[in-house]
């Protein structure tokens, strides 16, 4: 049998392609049942669409501008008046355990903060930190080990897999620059100039029932009613899922917390500890992460968007969930592949 053969056989990647692809197809089927789910249960299908208003800008029961005992108050964008049902919705500090009121538990704090600085980026990169911080703690545990001169291959592959971690590192980074400045940024402007050309290049000159109602910084008349994307689900399904399953699933293919067949050592043996607790805490992690963005895309569907919306944000998060699967589970985009991945883990046979 000819080497190159041999080396395609013994490919971490031929055996785990089948699993690859089938948790991908899993991520796939799950992003479209939710958002069908969550748009059959949610009260957009009564067309409700809801915005923040400012608490400061209601009257309290004695007519007193701002004397409101509301903690959050939401303004539905598509009700005629302040009379229609639900048009104007006020939550109390003692009725906050159900719907747009609700408050999320102490384990599903970070929903409130996927959409924000630092936590956008730390989660999204949450398998790579994991690496990191093993990488770092063998480090530690290791100083002063002499290295044999046997161990120049394994020192140069160490060398190649730290390579190929930068470079990761800065595909994951300009991922969310992607999703910033053209899927969010660009796309908006797009969004901004057909709505206006479809609308006449105007807002509502009557303007709206809820205008005075908002935060003193949105001037905008008749803010929300216009169509608008789901900038949530493109966070979400664009940024964070993918670029955590990618790099999930990489790691169980070339697992860094694996241990040759060598003598136990010292050394080693204290080693065998964090390389138990590694899978487990990416596993746990990343099933946590599915979770909170699960919640958050149900938030975003159910009051805060319509299912137009909510359909074009998902649409908008294929252009980079689609690439990223082909890199990884095809042999269509293979010179990327291997250069983010490694020729020797991730080779296609």
């Amino acid at each position: 049998m000819s080497p190159l053969r041999q080396q395609e056989l013994n490919n971490p990647h031929r055996e785990w392609r089948p699993i690859l692809v089938t948790f991908w197809t899993c991520h796939f089927a799950a992003s479209i049942l939710i958002i069908t789910w969550v748009i059959s249960l949610s009260q957009n299908g009564e067309d409700h669409k809801y915005i923040t208003a400012d608490v400061n800008a209601l009257f309290g029961d004695d007519g007193t501008k701002g004397g409101s005992q509301c903690i959050k108050a939401y303004v539905d964008v598509y009700a005629s008046s302040m009379d229609e049902t639900g048009a104007l919705i006020c939550c109390l500090s003692t009725d906050v355990s159900d719907g747009i009121c609700r408050s999320m538990p102490w384990y599903l704090y970070l929903v409130k903060r996927l959409a924000r600085f630092p936590e956008v980026i730390l989660i999204s990169l949450f398998p790579l930190l994991v690496r990191g911080m093993y990488c770092l703690v063998t480090l530690c545990q290791q100083r002063g080990v002499v290295v044999a001169s046997s161990d120049n291959v394994e020192l140069k592959r160490q060398q190649e897999i730290n390579t190929l971690t930068r470079r990761r590192l800065c595909l994951y980074i300009g991922l969310t620059q992607i999703r910033w400045w053209i899927l969010y940024l660009l796309s908006n402007a797009i969004e901004s100039q057909i709505v206006d050309a479809v609308a006449g290049g105007g807002d509502d000159d009557d303007g709206c029932w809820y205008d005075s109602l908002l935060r003193g910084g949105d001037h905008n008349s008749c803010k929300g009613k216009a169509f608008d994307y789901s900038d949530h689900i493109v966070l979400y399904w664009a940024q964070i899922l993918p670029i955590v399953l990618t790099e999930a699933l990489y790691s169980f293919v070339a697992p860094y917390w694996r241990f040759d067949n060598r003598a136990p050592t010292r050394t080693t043996t204290k080693l065998l500890k964090p390389v138990r607790l590694v899978p487990t805490i990416l596993i746990a992690g990343v099933i946590y992460i599915y979770i909170i963005s699960f919640v958050g895309t149900y938030s975003t569907a159910a009051y805060y968007h319509t299912f137009p919306e909510v359909i074009v944000g998902y649409l908008i998060s294929l252009l980079i969930q689609i690439p990223l699967f082909l890199i990884q589970c095809t042999s269509l985009m293979e010179n990327v592949r291997n250069y983010f991945f490694g020729r020797g883990m991730m080779q296609s046979s």
